[in-house]
């Protein structure tokens, strides 16, 4: 029986947490299976190699995409796909103002110009009528960022991209097996991208996926991949400036073990995400992400926002005092810390030393600033919503307890706390 009207730990309470959380233990014999096998055949080049052209078969398999391509990182995956468009310096790519720094290191290296879309307050994901409203003769792309483990509303943004003849990439790095209307996100887009780095569902320690059906993207990304030498075709003569971000086989091998695995990770993920969230939607003052109907949350992050006009604490002491009673929470870092233009990149225009390129450019008639307040509901974000850590380890037990912590904490700092309310009332006798 759990009763939130019980001391805080940071008053001298017994603290919520009482179950040990298991060890966290992603990897073992079938990555070392595959590995061996990669050491046995003493090829680690993913061009010569069985894993990486494995893993690209099952991922597009997984997708229904004709497509794969896989890379050395999420960050890499991202600039390939803005890469394969080859769109000319100067050109406007939109994305969300809430995503991480990945989502941009592309972009810029492609001399192009990040313009921030705002965010629906209820979502944390791009809000489309801010993409129309800063979509411009200039706009060359736009990339959707399904944020924490929640799709965007793919609907709203792929009629802005068809209406305007733009394209749309996906970018599915914190979104395996969400869904948007009951379809898995990276199946839409002109092309999305994954990752697989290590706070990923999955993980290959690093690592991307690109998935697209058009052959002409696909050959393009191909030559992105690998300093556009024409493999294919045996010619080592660039005609374009490419990176390496070739995929090692080693790499392949743990993503291949990886995505065996997907299914049950996501299921436990699932499963814990929508209980916690089914326990806090009781809470007086708390509010969830809004999941919209046909959609399905991952839960890459878990999230929940308090209001501040109803307790006597700030997000930074409402999780400090959620740390005393055990549970991992932190304020103030939902994706990236701060809207991404907050960055002293963006503010001072400093991606290249010595040049405000491509923000400013003569040669493509670029003049980008960054202010603050940009998107207001994206900079509020930072100052409501509160991230705690969920994953495939925690045990229904975890997850209970964790409901109590934040509902012991919800209590303590309400104002004028004497009294629950009726559901708050059933939440605390809950088992």
């Amino acid at each position: 029986m759990f009763d939130i009207t019980e001391k805080l730990a940071i008053e001298g309470g017994a603290p919520a947490m009482k179950t040990p959380i298991a060890h966290r233990k992603r990897h073992g014999e079938a990555e070392k299976h595959y590995l061996g096998e990669v050491i046995d055949s003493d090829t680690l080049f993913f061009y010569l190699g069985t894993k990486v052209r494995e893993l690209e078969r099952r991922f597009a398999a997984l997708y229904d995409k004709k497509h794969c391509i896989a890379c050395s990182s999420g960050t890499a995956s991202l600039h390939i796909a803005i890469g394969a468009l080859q769109l000319a310096p100067g050109t406007e790519v939109i994305t969300s103002a809430i995503t991480d720094m990945g989502t941009l290191t592309g972009l810029l290296y492609q001399g192009l110009v990040p313009v921030f879309a705002d965010v629906e307050s209820d979502t944390l994901n791009m809000d489309p009528a801010s993409v129309r409203a800063v979509m411009t003769a200039k706009t060359g792309a736009i990339i959707a960022v399904h944020h924490a483990g929640l799709a965007a509303n793919l609907d709203g943004l792929l009629d802005l991209g068809s209406a305007s003849g733009v394209p749309v990439i996906e970018d599915c790095a914190q979104a395996y097996g969400c869904k948007w209307e009951g379809e898995l996100v990276g199946r839409r887009g002109l092309i999305s991208c994954f990752s697989l780095n290590h706070f990923k569902h999955i993980s290959a320690g690093s690592g991307g996926m690109i998935l697209t059906d058009d052959d002409h993207i696909r050959y393009i990304a191909s030559l992105f991949l690998d300093k556009c030498y024409q493999r294919e075709e045996n010619i080592r003569n660039p005609f374009f400036l490419a990176p390496n971000y070739q995929m090692t086989e080693m790499q392949g091998a743990v993503a291949l073990a990886q995505l065996e695995r997907l299914d049950e990770f996501l299921e436990i993920r699932m499963r814990l995400g929508d209980r916690l969230m089914q326990h806090l939607s009781m809470l007086d003052g708390i509010s969830l992400q809004s999941v919209p109907d046909g959609a399905t949350h991952s839960y890459f992050l878990t999230l929940f926002a308090i209001d501040p006009g109803r307790f006597s604490a700030t997000t930074t002491q409402f999780a400090e005092a959620l740390r005393k009673e055990g549970v991992n929470a932190k304020a103030n870092l939902v994706t990236g810390g701060k809207p991404v233009y907050l960055y002293d990149l963006f503010q001072a225009r400093s991606a290249f030393p010595g040049s405000h390129y491509p923000f400013a450019s003569r040669d493509t008639g670029s003049d980008r600033y960054y202010p603050k307040g940009l998107c207001p509901v994206a900079e509020s974000a930072f100052e409501r919503w509160i991230v705690v850590e969920l994953l495939e380890n925690y045990s229904i037990q975890n997850v209970d307890e964790m409901a109590h912590a934040i509902g012991k904490v919800a209590h303590h700092f309400r104002l004028h706390a004497g009294t629950l309310t009726g559901s708050e009332a059933r939440g605390s006798a809950r088992n």
